[in-house]
């Protein structure tokens, strides 16, 4: 049976049936894309955007441990950490940003035009203000809740504090608002202070809000940090050189404590000091610590030693005589003795007893550049002495190939060579302690570990020939122009200096002295070094004898009662 369509019908139908297969195919195809799409998301673009979602919800902090405390050698303590807390914002995810502007003007003082520029900036982390006290972050937390501000992120973590504010603080140095240390000893030994971090996994809701952290890796506190310096003595010493500055209308001084003995600094004091805990208020000028990178002309105080050199290499003895008459022709030059003062037939002994300057260049003539270069290097000058204080500078000893013919005749009474004030030092206690030069210290102990004492680096001299010089130096104070250093009851070994200073371009410029002193006491045993420098003294006399001396005396003297050290017998 067949059956008949009319072709008429049949033309009727086809469109709807042609719709239907378009609307179909596009259905499918759309269905297609979806899917596609998805795929392609979840799939192919799956990694990026969960890194995207993890930046917005998940974050990595990194959480600074308590960092060591510092202390002195009697176990004062001179720095430490606190609870602190930091506040950050995400801006993104923050909800009544005006509201939150409100109480942070109110809790932390800042003014709105700086709290919106921080709230307001695009970011998941920014950090509004760091070491807050405890007790304001839970009030702005309170605050926040109440008013459904949410946005603020809270970080537990510490604050330095310096329980002596300005004491040592040359020395001890400060810590950032990022945990690490940025002059000083905080500087110098921030690895061992720092300790590791910790590490926090934190996940946020869109409102803004902390839903979870987990310690991903759990840190250390930093080691403690013992000093050798002894806070006690410090405490004089700072008095007393900001008195003997004031006392001579100088620019600036310093003073150094060491026991020769060992090279152990007992205490590193100037003039200008700044409170620990109110750093970022101070002046670069106040953070300097003079005693490494100070450089000077030594002046006077360099006889001792290019005296020792003589005498250890058998050029000279104390009994032999020289020419000390004002006035000695050095290649087409004059010098003089201070003051143009004539001394006629001197011996050695009496050179160094009034520091004449005529009499210590024939001494350093008959030793040779050679002998003498050589000596000062072995002394330690031009190289640093490798303290653990950042900033030293080498001071300067031009080599022996590259000196004019006034060199000999003038590194012999210290001119044409820089030293530091540490370098002066460490020098001295070698003829102190026999002949053997060490490295300075400043560290007791970090954490358990103790330091082993003592570092040789070198002799500088037999034995003997120090013991004759140091009784050179005793003479000095007894009855030369170090008496005003001396401290009743202790014998006391020293040397004088006043360094005219010089400018470059200019030379030595008139008016313009460093005056210093540099001793130790008792004679027989040394327990105590002091070098006294001051910059520009404005009184008269400027005689480093007179105003270093004196500001000598008044430490030692102090030092040596606060020790308790029962007075000998003067020898």
């Amino acid at each position: 049976m067949s059956i008949l369509i009319n072709p008429s019908q049949r033309t009727k139908t086809q469109p709807h049936q042609r719709r239907a297969r378009i609307l179909a195919f596009l259905l499918i195809a759309f269905a297609l894309l979806i899917v596609g799409r998805l795929i392609h998301l979840q799939v192919v673009e799956h990694d990026r955007f969960l890194k995207a979602a993890r930046v917005i919800q998940e974050q990595m902090i990194e959480l600074m441990p308590q960092r060591g405390a510092i202390y002195d050698r009697n176990e004062t303590l001179l720095a430490f950490d606190v609870r602190a807390v930091s506040i950050a914002i995400d801006s993104f995810n923050m909800t009544k940003p005006e509201t939150i502007i409100a109480i942070l003007t109110n809790e932390l003082g800042l003014t709105s035009e700086v709290l919106r520029d921080l709230i307001y900036r695009p970011s998941y982390f920014t950090w509004i203000k760091r070491q807050i006290d405890p007790s304001t972050a839970k009030a702005i937390q309170q605050q926040t809740e109440k008013e459904q501000a949410y946005g603020l992120i809270s970080l537990d973590t510490w604050k330095r504090c310096y329980p002596q504010e300005s004491l040592a603080s040359n020395l001890i140095g400060f810590v950032g608002t990022d945990g690490h240390g940025l002059e000083g000893v905080e500087l110098a030994f921030d690895k061992a202070l720092t300790g590791t971090p910790t590490y926090v996994y934190v996940v946020k809701g869109a409102d803004g809000r902390t839903y979870h952290t987990q310690i991903v890796e759990q840190g250390s506190p930093g080691q403690d940090v013992h000093l050798t310096i002894d806070s006690r003595l410090q405490f004089i010493c700072e008095e007393e050189i900001e008195y003997g500055v004031r006392k001579f209308r100088a620019n600036n001084g310093f003073v150094i404590l060491l026991d020769p003995q060992t090279c152990a600094i007992l205490a590193m004091a100037q003039l200008y000091r700044y409170n620990l805990n109110s750093f970022s208020e101070s002046a670069p000028y106040e953070r300097k610590n003079l005693a490494v990178n100070f450089l000077f002309e030594p002046g006077s105080v360099f006889k001792a030693f290019s005296g020792l050199a003589a005498i250890d290499c058998g050029a000279v003895c104390p009994g032999d005589s020289f020419n000390g008459n004002d006035g000695i022709r050095v290649s087409n030059h004059i010098m003089h003795n201070s003051g143009n003062e004539s001394f006629g037939t001197v011996t050695f002994a009496e050179i160094i007893e009034h520091s004449i300057n005529t009499g210590m260049i024939r001494v350093a003539q008959r030793l040779g550049e050679e002998r003498l270069y050589n000596s000062l290097v072995s002394f330690g000058f031009g190289q640093q002495t490798g303290i653990a204080l950042p900033g030293e500078e080498a001071g300067i000893l031009r080599g022996v190939e590259e000196w004019s013919k006034l060199a000999l005749a003038a590194t012999s009474i210290g001119q044409s060579v820089a030293v530091t004030g540490i370098q002066l030092a460490r020098a001295t206690a070698a003829i102190a302690n026999g002949g053997l030069l060490l490295e300075p210290q400043i560290i007791k102990r970090i954490g358990e570990s103790e330091k082993d004492g003592s570092v040789l680096v070198h002799r500088i001299g037999t034995a003997e020939s120090c013991t004759t010089m140091t009784g050179l130096l005793q003479q000095a104070v007894e009855s030369g122009t170090g008496i005003p250093a001396a401290v009743t009851g202790f014998g006391v070994a020293g040397k004088t200096g006043t360094a005219q200073k010089a400018t470059p371009g200019q030379g030595y410029v008139a008016g313009k002295y460093t005056s210093l002193f540099v001793g130790f006491l008792p004679v027989r045993k040394p327990e105590y070094l002091a070098l006294v420098v001051l910059d520009e003294v404005r009184t008269l006399p400027v005689w480093g004898g007179y105003t270093a001396g004196q500001i000598f005396h008044d430490i030692t003297a102090r030092v040596v009662n606060a020790e308790h050290l029962v007075p000998v017998a003067v020898y």
